[in-house]
């Protein structure tokens, strides 16, 4: 082997790339991030057939970023969309967070528990006998919980 064989194959291996400014944008230039509230009942399957996303294939484009979260707060998963049709979006399901008993460290009433129902519901206090739901729309579950003990308290005194 001579020298200059051994100086190329030398300067292949120190080879440098360098990004070419073009290919880099802020992730808002390139992409759109998606939330969606799903319906309580809704599985992850139905999430991940693309049929799901027939009424929003038009606004969305590959490497978007879906992140979905069932209403109930069992679970939240983070999607990449794959491709796009003309009423189907393929996904792929790049985590899911199952946070089920999540949190639950606060004393449940007896009569009654505190839920998160999801965005449009927010904080909810159901009663245990019937599963009615006496309260909603509550900011915080230290906001609900309070409800809870004012509304225990004025029972009582009944």
């Amino acid at each position: 082997m001579t020298d200059a064989t051994k100086a190329a194959e030398a300067q292949a291996e120190k080879r440098v790339v360098i990004l070419n400014p073009q290919r880099m944008e802020l992730a808002e230039q390139w992409r759109q991030d998606w939330v969606v509230n799903a319906e309580q009942g809704t599985t992850i399957g139905d999430v991940l057939d693309p049929q799901y996303w027939s009424h929003m294939a038009y606004r969305m484009q590959p490497y978007d970023h879906i992140e979905v979260r069932l209403e109930t707060g069992e679970w939240l998963l983070q999607l990449l969309v794959l491709s796009v049709g003309r009423n189907y979006v393929q996904v792929y399901l790049m985590v899911k967070h199952d946070l089920q008993g999540v949190g639950e460290d606060a004393p449940v009433a007896m009569k009654h528990k505190v839920e998160w129902k999801g965005p449009q519901h927010k904080w909810v206090v159901t009663r245990l006998a019937d599963s009615q739901a006496i309260q909603s729309g509550l900011e915080s579950k230290e906001i609900a919980n309070t409800w809870l003990s004012n509304h225990e308290r004025v029972v009582a005194k009944t």
